[in-house]
């Protein structure tokens, strides 16, 4: 029997690391309450209630603390082979289904990180070029699959892009509405972050493959199947 003096199995996390993760976690507590443009060191250190003075130990400014806590949004967006673990290949509706998960529920948890994501875009061009790079590389991801997808298809590869980017705008208001303004009609729907992400992939998977996704597949968004001429 291990002695009550025996290290956990759990390993001890680095008081540096730990104070690092309160500020952010107080700083999204903050974003999702209110603006960026409101935001106030004193507010964070208050809501991790910590010392004032600690934040610029671990922080240069504001500024740096929000970026590392976009950069962890990011990479949540491109982490791909995370996201699309599940899902077999050439699956293409359960693979889109899956990125639109990510997506709906980074608006659900957080719509303060992504009213700040575009609050950065419009003040910052640094950033904004980071976000948009990032964008682009998943973009890409489809982009680079098309021919094969397609192989009939004689598009170009910058109207293949132009296909692309339009179909991966699908979503992009709604969840803007929905989580961030609170829009009551899409509010009175009601449906769960498993829902509504279904909605959405089956939107752009008509867009895509202009048909509809296998009925097999679908577990919520079914109506969606007699929409058709």
């Amino acid at each position: 029997m291990p002695s009550s003096s025996s290290p956990s199995s759990t390993p001890r996390r680095p008081k540096g690391e730990l104070a690092r993760e309160r500020l952010k976690s107080a700083a999204i507590a903050l974003l999702d309450r209110g603006s960026y443009h409101q935001l106030r060191v004193k507010d964070i250190t208050a809501e991790a209630g910590v010392a004032a003075g600690l934040f610029h130990h671990y922080y240069s400014g504001l500024d740096a603390l929000i970026e590392e806590i976009l950069e962890d949004h990011i990479a949540a967006f491109e982490a791909t082979e995370q996201i699309e673990r599940d899902v077999s290949k050439g699956d293409w509706f359960s693979r889109l289904r899956s990125h639109y998960r990510v997506a709906v529920h980074a608006h659900a948890a957080h719509p303060g990180i992504m009213r700040c994501i575009d609050q950065f875009c419009s003040d910052d061009p640094a950033f904004r070029a980071r976000w948009q790079a990032s964008y682009n590389r998943r973009l890409k991801l489809l982009t680079a699959v098309f021919p094969y997808v397609f192989p009939e298809s004689d598009l170009s590869e910058h109207e293949v892009s132009l296909v692309v980017h339009a179909l991966s705008g699908i979503g992009q208001d709604v969840l803007r509405a929905r989580y961030g303004e609170r829009n009551p009609e899409l509010l009175a729907l009601g449906l769960t972050e498993d829902e509504l992400a279904e909605w959405l992939a089956a939107l752009f998977y008509r867009g895509l493959f202009a048909c509809n996704p296998p009925r097999r597949a679908m577990n919520y968004a079914d109506k969606i199947l007699a929409i058709r001429r």
